[in-house]
């Protein structure tokens, strides 16, 4: 019984250690959540050069749904095979592509990140090595391969790799993340013989691209629109638009609507400024007819469409006289004269 006990007792600090090393281990491998949050490699500096001229080739993102970006260039002495065990050590991940959608992880919830290798392969150093007078040279660059870096994989030394995984922010919005990783040792231009001494190099890009959700944009959207169109209304109303500015004589007696003339106007490359008259439809029909010395295009019962450019019924400029039905109030009839901002595209 004692020898039973004192077993027990002797085991049990074993299996506290054990649980401390399982706990560590699973502690370490962490999926980042932000920039921030992903480890640089030991010893990797950042190639402020290389980061500017992605910059440069990749030019300025200006798409409604971009919430932002961070890219960020290390180089390092280190194998492009102790990087990419260092990196699967700290955040892990799984080898393959995935098949899920994105936009369906839950908000706050964090993809399973995935990996892809590409292995060095002998027609690879050939396409390094393309000119005649060099040709042979890429086998003594392989065998310094084999010589100076443990392989992955037997026979199998990482040419790039990369890993990427996706987060959902609390507000929707998509957070993409990438590392890759370059064996960079030969990557040089023919002013260097390829029996130079090259040290072994890497390079690792990390990129973290916010995109926006699509409440987001749309609600950007509204409210960009609602600012536009409440400046607008206020420009009608404390300057409102002569006969010259419309081209067209103003029918006797009619109030502009500036607040609807801005709400149908905004966005758009053409003005709608809307009028109001307790005339009915036919007698303001009657004044347009004989002030153009057109005959107005019928679109139904009361509603008449005058077309100054283009053809009817929608013409590039025109004027519309239809029944009051949508603007409340006690006047009878809706004039609205369309003039275009810019030409039609």
């Amino acid at each position: 019984m004692n020898e039973r006990r004192n077993r027990l007792i002797v085991s049990l600090p074993v299996l506290v250690i054990i649980c401390i090393l399982s706990s560590s281990i699973i502690y370490a491998v962490q999926v980042p959540k932000a920039e921030k949050a992903i480890p640089i490699f030991p010893g990797a500096i950042r190639d402020l050069p290389a980061e500017l001229e992605m910059k440069e080739q990749q030019g300025e993102e200006n798409s409604p749904d971009l919430g932002g970006s961070v890219h960020k260039v290390y180089k390092t002495g280190a194998s492009a095979e102790d990087v990419f065990e260092f990196y699967l050590k700290m955040i892990g991940g799984k080898e393959g592509e995935s098949n899920e959608n994105p936009m369906e992880i839950q908000a706050g919830a964090v993809s399973q990140v995935w990996y892809k290798v590409e292995f060095w392969k002998d027609q690879d150093f050939k396409d390094i090595v393309y000119d005649t007078y060099r040709s042979g040279e890429w086998m003594k660059m392989k065998q310094n391969l084999e010589k100076d870096r443990k392989p992955y994989k037997p026979g199998k030394w990482i040419k790039n790799a990369r890993f990427e995984w996706n987060m959902k922010e609390a507000n929707n919005d998509l957070v993409q993340f990438y590392l890759d990783i370059e064996d960079v040792t030969f990557n040089w231009g023919l002013e260097s013989a390829p029996t130079d001494n090259r040290e072994t190099t890497s390079r690792i890009d990390v990129a973290v691209i916010t995109q926006r959700s699509e409440e987001a944009v749309r609600e950007e959207a509204e409210e960009e629109m609602d600012r536009d169109t409440e400046a607008l209304s206020r420009s009608l109303k404390s300057n409102p638009p002569s006969e010259k500015d419309l081209g067209v004589s103003l029918y006797p007696g009619a109030k502009l609507d500036a607040d609807n003339s801005a709400g149908m106007s905004a966005g758009n490359n053409y003005m709608m400024y809307l009028y109001l008259t307790n005339d009915p439809p036919s007698k303001v029909a009657a004044f347009y007819e004989q002030k153009l010395k057109i005959k107005p295009f019928s679109a139904g019962k009361d509603h008449y469409m005058f077309a100054l450019k283009g053809e009817p019924p929608i013409p590039d400029e025109g004027i519309s006289v239809e029944p009051n039905i949508m603007f409340g109030g006690s006047a009878k009839t809706v004039i609205t004269i369309q003039k275009m901002v810019t030409g039609p595209e």
